[in-house]
Protein backbone atom coordinates (compact mmCIF):
# COMPACT_ATOMS: atom_id res chain seq x y z
CA UNK A 1 0.00 0.00 0.00
CA UNK A 2 1.39 3.28 -0.64
CA UNK A 3 2.08 5.61 2.25
CA UNK A 4 2.88 9.28 2.36
CA UNK A 5 4.84 11.20 4.63
CA UNK A 6 3.58 14.65 5.44
CA UNK A 7 5.43 17.13 7.38
CA UNK A 8 4.22 20.75 7.93
CA UNK A 9 6.53 23.37 9.15
CA UNK A 10 6.13 26.05 11.59
CA UNK A 11 5.22 30.14 11.50
CA UNK A 12 7.75 31.51 9.13
CA UNK A 13 9.13 28.02 7.82
CA UNK A 14 9.15 26.25 4.57
CA UNK A 15 9.32 23.26 2.80
CA UNK A 16 12.92 24.17 2.64
CA UNK A 17 13.92 24.81 5.97
CA UNK A 18 11.87 21.31 6.90
CA UNK A 19 13.55 19.10 4.09
CA UNK A 20 16.65 17.67 5.54
CA UNK A 21 14.96 16.95 8.85
CA UNK A 22 11.68 15.30 6.99
CA UNK A 23 14.45 13.17 4.55
CA UNK A 24 15.54 12.11 7.48
CA UNK A 25 12.89 10.78 9.52
CA UNK A 26 11.24 9.43 6.25
CA UNK A 27 11.54 5.24 5.98
CA UNK A 28 13.25 3.69 2.64
CA UNK A 29 10.03 3.45 0.51
CA UNK A 30 7.87 5.71 1.99
CA UNK A 31 6.59 8.88 -0.29
CA UNK A 32 7.52 12.19 1.25
CA UNK A 33 5.71 15.67 1.01
CA UNK A 34 6.55 18.84 2.23
CA UNK A 35 4.68 21.66 1.36
CA UNK A 36 4.73 25.59 1.73
CA UNK A 37 2.02 27.27 3.82
CA UNK A 38 -0.63 28.91 1.36
CA UNK A 39 0.07 32.19 3.57
CA UNK A 40 3.02 34.31 3.22
CA UNK A 41 3.95 35.32 6.31
CA UNK A 42 4.74 39.37 7.01
CA UNK A 43 8.43 39.02 7.34
CA UNK A 44 9.76 35.40 6.04
CA UNK A 45 8.81 32.56 5.16
CA UNK A 46 4.85 31.08 5.16
CA UNK A 47 2.72 29.97 7.55
CA UNK A 48 -0.55 28.27 8.02
CA UNK A 49 -2.66 31.31 9.34
CA UNK A 50 -1.79 35.30 9.75
CA UNK A 51 -0.18 35.48 12.92
CA UNK A 52 1.34 38.33 14.76
CA UNK A 53 2.69 37.64 18.30
CA UNK A 54 1.21 40.57 20.74
CA UNK A 55 3.96 41.74 22.70
CA UNK A 56 1.27 42.48 25.59
CA UNK A 57 0.79 38.62 26.18
CA UNK A 58 1.93 35.90 25.41
CA UNK A 59 2.71 34.58 22.33
CA UNK A 60 1.06 31.26 22.50
CA UNK A 61 -2.16 33.02 23.45
CA UNK A 62 -4.11 32.49 20.22
CA UNK A 63 -7.67 34.64 20.11
CA UNK A 64 -10.11 32.70 17.94
CA UNK A 65 -11.41 35.00 15.91
CA UNK A 66 -13.80 34.75 12.67
CA UNK A 67 -10.53 35.51 9.95
CA UNK A 68 -8.56 32.91 11.81
CA UNK A 69 -11.23 29.98 11.41
CA UNK A 70 -11.60 30.99 7.72
CA UNK A 71 -7.72 31.02 7.14
CA UNK A 72 -7.32 27.65 8.89
CA UNK A 73 -10.04 26.24 6.64
CA UNK A 74 -8.43 27.65 3.92
CA UNK A 75 -5.23 26.08 4.94
CA UNK A 76 -6.98 22.75 5.91
CA UNK A 77 -8.78 22.92 1.53
CA UNK A 78 -5.44 23.33 0.33
CA UNK A 79 -3.71 20.34 2.18
CA UNK A 80 -6.62 18.43 1.23
CA UNK A 81 -6.39 19.36 -2.23
CA UNK A 82 -2.64 18.96 -2.27
CA UNK A 83 -1.55 15.59 0.06
CA UNK A 84 -1.89 12.39 -2.68
CA UNK A 85 -4.76 10.88 -2.99
CA UNK A 86 -3.91 7.43 -2.44
CA UNK A 87 -2.81 5.31 0.77
CA UNK A 88 -1.64 6.04 4.22
CA UNK A 89 -0.56 9.51 5.56
CA UNK A 90 1.91 9.45 8.46
CA UNK A 91 1.06 13.30 9.15
CA UNK A 92 3.36 15.72 11.19
CA UNK A 93 4.59 19.26 12.29
CA UNK A 94 6.52 21.36 13.82
CA UNK A 95 4.90 24.52 15.84
CA UNK A 96 2.34 25.92 13.90
CA UNK A 97 2.18 23.30 11.15
CA UNK A 98 1.56 20.53 14.34
CA UNK A 99 -2.02 22.23 14.89
CA UNK A 100 -2.21 22.14 11.29
CA UNK A 101 -1.66 18.42 11.64
CA UNK A 102 -4.32 18.17 14.40
CA UNK A 103 -7.08 19.76 12.81
CA UNK A 104 -6.56 17.58 9.64
CA UNK A 105 -8.18 15.27 11.88
CA UNK A 106 -11.37 16.84 11.45
CA UNK A 107 -11.12 16.96 7.32
CA UNK A 108 -12.29 14.35 5.29
CA UNK A 109 -9.20 12.90 4.93
CA UNK A 110 -8.69 11.87 8.66
CA UNK A 111 -9.58 8.02 7.78
CA UNK A 112 -6.36 7.68 5.84
CA UNK A 113 -4.07 9.05 8.59
CA UNK A 114 -2.52 6.62 10.02
CA UNK A 115 0.02 8.20 12.82
CA UNK A 116 0.50 12.04 14.07
CA UNK A 117 4.16 13.83 15.02
CA UNK A 118 2.86 16.40 17.07
CA UNK A 119 6.69 18.53 17.64
CA UNK A 120 6.57 21.81 19.85
CA UNK A 121 2.96 22.69 19.71
CA UNK A 122 -0.32 22.71 21.48
CA UNK A 123 -3.79 22.95 20.85
CA UNK A 124 -5.55 26.21 19.79
CA UNK A 125 -9.51 25.11 19.64
CA UNK A 126 -9.84 22.49 22.75
CA UNK A 127 -13.30 21.57 22.10
CA UNK A 128 -13.07 20.33 18.34
CA UNK A 129 -10.18 18.44 19.23
CA UNK A 130 -11.74 16.12 21.17
CA UNK A 131 -14.48 15.64 19.19
CA UNK A 132 -11.58 14.77 16.29
CA UNK A 133 -10.26 12.24 18.80
CA UNK A 134 -13.36 10.87 19.71
CA UNK A 135 -14.81 10.40 15.73
CA UNK A 136 -11.26 9.22 14.62
CA UNK A 137 -10.56 5.49 15.43
CA UNK A 138 -6.88 5.67 17.43
CA UNK A 139 -3.59 6.03 16.17
CA UNK A 140 -0.12 6.17 17.06
CA UNK A 141 1.08 9.96 18.11
CA UNK A 142 4.02 11.15 19.11
CA UNK A 143 4.17 14.57 21.12
CA UNK A 144 7.48 16.11 21.91
CA UNK A 145 8.17 19.46 24.03
CA UNK A 146 10.81 20.93 25.20
CA UNK A 147 11.55 22.51 29.06
CA UNK A 148 12.97 25.55 27.96
CA UNK A 149 10.86 26.68 25.46
CA UNK A 150 10.01 30.34 25.60
CA UNK A 151 7.58 30.48 22.30
CA UNK A 152 5.19 27.77 23.52
CA UNK A 153 5.43 26.88 27.49
CA UNK A 154 5.84 23.76 28.37
CA UNK A 155 2.99 23.45 30.52
CA UNK A 156 0.84 24.73 27.64
CA UNK A 157 1.61 22.11 25.31
CA UNK A 158 1.54 19.42 28.28
CA UNK A 159 -2.36 20.91 27.68
CA UNK A 160 -2.41 18.80 24.24
CA UNK A 161 -1.22 15.52 25.87
CA UNK A 162 -3.66 15.56 28.25
CA UNK A 163 -7.01 16.40 26.11
CA UNK A 164 -5.20 12.98 23.70
CA UNK A 165 -5.12 11.28 27.43
CA UNK A 166 -8.30 12.14 28.57
CA UNK A 167 -10.09 10.79 25.76
CA UNK A 168 -8.42 7.47 25.80
CA UNK A 169 -5.47 8.04 23.25
CA UNK A 170 -1.96 7.10 24.41
CA UNK A 171 0.88 8.80 23.61
CA UNK A 172 4.65 8.31 23.09
CA UNK A 173 5.83 11.53 24.81
CA UNK A 174 9.24 12.99 24.25
CA UNK A 175 10.88 15.35 26.81
CA UNK A 176 13.70 17.27 25.85
CA UNK A 177 16.10 20.20 27.99
CA UNK A 178 16.09 22.47 24.87
CA UNK A 179 13.41 25.14 23.77
CA UNK A 180 11.50 25.50 20.75
CA UNK A 181 13.23 23.54 18.10
CA UNK A 182 13.66 19.59 17.14
CA UNK A 183 17.28 18.51 19.22
CA UNK A 184 19.30 16.40 17.44
CA UNK A 185 19.70 13.75 19.62
CA UNK A 186 15.96 13.10 19.50
CA UNK A 187 15.53 12.53 15.93
CA UNK A 188 16.21 8.51 16.61
CA UNK A 189 13.61 8.36 18.34
CA UNK A 190 11.10 10.04 15.72
CA UNK A 191 12.70 7.94 12.68
CA UNK A 192 11.77 5.33 15.07
CA UNK A 193 8.67 5.84 15.87
CA UNK A 194 7.84 6.79 12.34
CA UNK A 195 9.49 3.60 10.76
CA UNK A 196 7.36 1.22 12.54
CA UNK A 197 3.98 2.95 11.68
CA UNK A 198 5.42 2.57 7.89
CA UNK A 199 6.28 -0.96 9.17
CA UNK A 200 3.27 -1.64 10.54
CA UNK A 201 1.27 -0.37 7.19
CA UNK A 202 3.33 -2.20 4.70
Amino acid sequence: MQQTLVMLHGLTGSANSMSQFANKICPEGCNLYIPDAPFKHEKTGFCWWEYTADSRVKPQKIKITSKLLEEITHSMKYLVKNIPGEGNIILGGFSQGAVMAQIMMLSEISNRISGLVLLGTRAIEEKKLREALRKNKMIPTLWMHGKKDKIIDFDDSYELVKIFEDEGWNLKKIIHEKGHMIPLSEHEKIITFIQEIYSNNS
